[in-house]
C-alpha cells in the first residue's frame, strides 16, 4: 500500500528492514534528490549494495518496484511533505517566510540531537581532548565555513587546530599527520573526493579520523568515529538548507565537551584570551 508521505514511512520502517535494505534507506534519506533521479545501478553503488537489494528495499516499503518508488517519492516532494513541509511558496508573506525558515532550523537541530549516537560523540570528545593537533577538512560554502569555525573554536581551547578547504592543501597536510593527531572531516553528503581522499591518507598515516556527515555516505565508512545525521538536502531553492546550522551546533557541543574534559586550566586560558581580545578591540580613549 502506498504511503501518503514516503519519507516518514521510510524512517518508521528502518528497524524492520534487512541490513542491505537499511543501507538503501539511509542513502535515500540522506539525499532525496539523488534518489529521485538515479538509476538502479547508481543507487546500488551509492548505497554499496547489490541491485536486487535496491529492488527488495522498494518492495519492503510498499512500492511495486523502483519506478513506483520514485513516483511515490516525487509525489511526497511535490506535496511539500518530505521535511515537515518547510518549502516556501511564492505567495507566502514575509512572516510566513521567517516562520518556515526558523522552524526548519529548529526541527533540524532537534532531529540531530535525537539521532546522534552519544557513544560516538563521547569518543570524538575523548579523541579531540587528547589530540596533539587537529586538522578540519571541508569544502564549499557550507562545510568549508563550518571547518573554519571549528578550527577557531578549538584554537581558543589551546588546541593546535587548522582548517583546510583547498584540495591540494588537504592532501598535503593529511600526509603530514601522525599518530596522536586527529583528522576531522565535515561533509553533508560525504561525496567530496578531496575530503574522502584526505581522510584516507590521514588514516594511513596513523591519525584518528572523525567525520560529521549523513548516514549512508561514503565518508561514514572511511573514518574511525562517524558522527552520523539524517539531515536532508534542499529540494529546491525555496527549501531551507539547515545542514550548516546543524553542523555548527554539533561543533559547539564538541568544543564545550572538550573544554569540560580539559578542566579549569583550559577555561581560565579561554577567559584570558577573550579578555585580551576585548582589551585590544577597545578604543584608546576607553569606551565611547
Amino acid at each position: 500500500m502506498s504511503a501518503p508521505n514516503l519519507i516518514p514511512h521510510i524512517r518508521g520502517a528502518l528497524t524492520s528492514l534487512r541490513p542491505a535494505e537499511r543501507k538503501v534507506a539511509d542513502m535515500v534519506l540522506s539525499d532525496v534528490d539523488f534518489a529521485m533521479r538515479a538509476s538502479i545501478t547508481e543507487l546500488a553503488q551509492r548505497a554499496d549494495v547489490s541491485e536486487p537489494s535496491v529492488t527488495r528495499f522498494c518492495r519492503a516499503i510498499g512500492a511495486h518496484g523502483l519506478r513506483d518508488f520514485k513516483m511515490q517519492l516525487a509525489q511526497s516532494v511535490a506535496g511539500g511533505m518530505p521535511y515537515a513541509s518547510t518549502a516556501v511558496a511564492r505567495d507566502d508573506d514575509t512572516q510566513t517566510l521567517l516562520d518556515k525558515v526558523g522552524e526548519a532550523a529548529v526541527d533540524g537541530i532537534m532531529h540531530a540531537r535525537s539521532e546522534l549516537d552519544p557513544v560516538a560523540v563521547d569518543a570524538a570528545i575523548t579523541a579531540l581532548s587528547h589530540a596533539r593537533r587537529v586538522f578540519f577538512f571541508g569544502v564549499g560554502s557550507g562545510s568549508g565555513l563550518v571547518a573554519q569555525d571549528a578550527a577557531l573554536r578549538f584554537l581558543r581551547l589551546d588546541i593546535a587546530a587548522s582548517a583546510f578547504s583547498d584540495s591540494h592543501l588537504q592532501r598535503l597536510y593529511a600526509g603530514l599527520m601522525e599518530p596522536g593527531d586527529v583528522a576531522f572531516a565535515i561533509s553533508h553528503a560525504g561525496r567530496s573526493v578531496e575530503v574522502n581522499e584526505s581522510i584516507q591518507i590521514a588514516k594511513e598515516r596513523g591519525a584518528t579520523t572523525i567525520a560529521l556527515t549523513n548516514v549512508g555516505s561514503r565518508l561514514a565508512w572511511l573514518v574511525d568515529i562517524p558522527l552520523l545525521l539524517r539531515v536532508p538536502s534542499p529540494i529546491d531553492p525555496n527549501t531551507p538548507g539547515v545542514s550548516r546550522l546543524v553542523h555548527l551546533c554539533i561543533v559547539d557541543a564538541l568544543a564545550i565537551g572538550v573544554a569540560l574534559r580539559l578542566g579549569p586550566k583550559t577555561l581560565e586560558k579561554m577567559r584570558h584570551a577573550k579578555a585580551r581580545l576585548g582589551h585590544e578591540a577597545e578604543p584608546a580613549g576607553g569606551e565611547v
